[in-house]
């Protein structure tokens, strides 16, 4: 290129007006050109900053600015020091510096810099430095490998060190980041003088915190403690004054406290832990077993847990159920290696099998199954037990599983099929005689399909009814029931529909009403009010099916032994699907081996006292 070349001549450069002030491209266009004549494109560069300044035209239009730009140029090819004092307006975007300019490139400037980072460091830690100019300098894309190389260079910690504190400042470990374990002082001298404000500050924090919408800012907890200061003090507060506590340092504030600002997501399963309905539930689930925790069988404290049996009769038996999936593809979180013997992993989630267990609170073993006289006799009443279906049971018990893919899925009637066939086999358990059962079951679809629904009737003659009869116990204790069906006249075999089934029940309706106000009304009647599929089986064969608390995994002792079992094939496998079927039943046997069941039960009835004193817990 030679010294003839204009600037609007330059390959990619955007000779409009419109590109000259709005254009971010052209910037980074010519910034980034380089020619055989770099002296030259400098000089042209610091032409473009002044246009860009100062909203100068494109060469050619014949203007004033035009002019003083032309001799700006001119002037700058020699080393003389001048100004152009018609244009007042370039005073603001100039500074005073000596004649002799500095080359901010040269190596020696580096001596002057550490001289100047050895100033910074007695007032300030090396650690605060090294970190804001490692931040600085990799927000800018700078190679880590240079960065490194200049911090060692000035005299600061090196980039891996610097990218560690860098860390742990943005993750949110305020307390660890802030200390140089030369004790010292630590805290603001604004919260010296006013304690009582910092406690009510992060008091607000934490409230702020905890709100579902998200939107609390660290401007928020400024205006808070500059209301607060004006309350405390009595002052006035003016129109024109400033925040009494600046954002900046209030951000300082929350980081010292422990808050941080991440990602919005992956935080603990609290969603309606604490709504009305399920709080309501809660507590009548915590108050029947306190009512008689005397009848069950308990757990010791201590080191070594030990049954406590009942103290009044009947004895009643604590059976929790539940269904986990493992996959084959699931492997331990760490491992060793040594030198370059690294197997090859299968990337992917791997085929599935489903289980469907019970675990059981008795001193008789936690895993239930009948003995081999018990199971002959069972099979003698019960034919079907013997009867190979799509479920696969473990021999002599209740426990199912499924191969997910292949084999049926746990679909209410199989749940039910389950539960019938563990109700059917208890009978024979002779170490649950004169025992009282009852079985805690999660709120699943699977577990609480009810006989039938209001949605699944219709509202007049002839329209959709699930049911022959509605059968229902009354306020006074005395079973009703009621006809589905015409059994005779004009209508026979039709269904009546829910306004000729609210005739039958006493219920008053209005002259024109639609269907969902007809199911609004009846919701509240006795008849609809009815039991799932699984409470009605249950009842034939006298179990006691309670629903545990929708969101309150630790109210259920078998999601322990799924944590159990996971663990002990995550840390054996070598994901074949065959290896983890073997390593499931061999978690079973390490289960009981090491008495977990005993530790899960125990803080069942933890958790239980947890929340009858009105504390929360959160698992998750």
């Amino acid at each position: 290129m030679t010294s003839s070349l204009g600037v609007s001549q330059m390959p990619g450069f955007v000779a409009s007006q419109k590109d000259y002030r709005k254009s971010d491209y052209l910037k980074i266009k010519l910034f980034n050109h380089t020619t055989d004549n770099d002296e030259y494109l400098n000089n042209e560069r610091q032409c473009l900053i002044k246009m860009f300044a100062f909203g100068m035209p494109p060469k050619g239009s014949k203007s004033k600015r035009r002019s003083q730009l032309q001799d700006a140029r001119n002037r700058r090819w020699s080393n003389t020091k001048t100004s152009d004092e018609s244009d007042s307006s370039g005073d603001e975007y100039g500074m005073d510096i000596d004649d002799k300019e500095l080359n901010f490139s040269e190596k020696l400037l580096l001596t002057d810099i550490g001289d100047l980072a050895e100033m910074c460091k007695s007032k300030c830690g090396t650690k605060y430095l090294s970190t804001l100019l490692y931040m600085t300098l990799r927000f800018f894309n700078i190679k880590w490998e240079h960065v490194d190389e200049y911090l060692k260079s000035i005299g600061f910690m090196t980039a891996q060190t610097s990218h560690k504190w860098a860390v742990m400042f943005i993750k949110g470990d305020y307390e660890e980041f802030s200390s140089d374990s030369r004790g010292g002082k630590h805290t603001d001298s604004f919260y010296d003088t006013f304690p009582e404000i910092e406690a009510d500050a992060r008091s607000f924090v934490v409230q702020a915190c905890s709100q579902k919408s998200g939107d609390f800012k660290a401007m928020d907890l400024a205006q808070f403690i500059d209301t607060k200061y004006y309350e405390v003090t009595g002052i006035e507060k003016q129109s024109d004054d400033d925040l009494i506590r600046s954002e900046r340092s209030c951000r300082v504030d929350l980081r010292r406290w422990g808050a941080k600002f991440d990602a919005n997501s992956q935080r603990p399963y609290f969603e309606g832990h604490e709504r009305d309905d399920v709080v309501k539930h809660r507590h009548e689930f915590i108050n029947h077993f306190l009512t008689h925790k005397d009848f069950y069988y308990t757990i010791t404290d201590g080191e070594t847990p030990m049954w406590i049996l009942p103290t009044q009769n009947p004895h009643r038996i604590l059976i929790f159920h539940d269904e986990s999936t493992f996959r084959s593809g699931e492997v331990s979180p760490k491992r060793w290696f040594f030198q370059e013997h690294t197997p090859f992993f299968s990337k992917g989630r791997g085929r599935s099998h489903m289980v469907s267990d019970f675990l059981v609170q008795h001193p008789s073993g936690p895993l239930f199954g009948l003995s081999e006289n018990e199971w002959k006799q069972a099979v003698r009443k019960y034919q079907s037990l013997s009867v190979d279906g799509d479920v696969n049971y473990l021999d002599r018990t209740a426990t199912a599983s499924i191969n997910i893919g292949t084999d049926a899925y746990f679909d209410n009637d199989t749940i039910l099929g389950q539960f019938e066939r563990l109700f059917q086999m208890l009978e024979f358990k002779q170490e649950y005689k004169d025992n009282q059962i009852e079985i805690i079951v999660d709120n699943a679809r699977t577990h609480t399909a009810k006989s039938y629904s209001l949605q699944d009737f219709g509202k007049n003659v002839g329209t959709r009814c699930p049911v022959e009869q509605i059968e229902y116990i009354d306020e006074n204790g005395a079973t009703k029931v009621v006809d589905c069906y015409f059994k005779g006249g004009e209508n026979k075999d039709k269904s009546k529909g829910l306004v000729e089934l609210c005739k039958d029940l006493g219920v008053q309706l209005p002259a024109k009403i639609k269907l969902d106000e007809i199911r609004e009304i009846l919701s509240a009647h006795r008849a609809f009010r009815n039991a799932t599929k699984l409470e009605m089986l249950g009842a034939k064969y006298k179990i006691n099916i309670i629903y545990c608390p929708k969101y309150h995994c630790e109210l259920n002792a078998i999601e322990g032994l799924w944590c159990n079992q996971k663990a002990f094939v995550r840390s054996r496998t070598d994901q074949s699907f065959e290896k983890m079927i073997k390593l499931i039943s061999d978690s079973r046997t390490h289960f009981v081996e090491r008495k977990i069941a005993l530790k899960l039960f125990r803080r069942f009835w933890r958790s239980i006292e947890t929340y009858s004193q009105g504390q929360t817990m959160l698992m998750y």
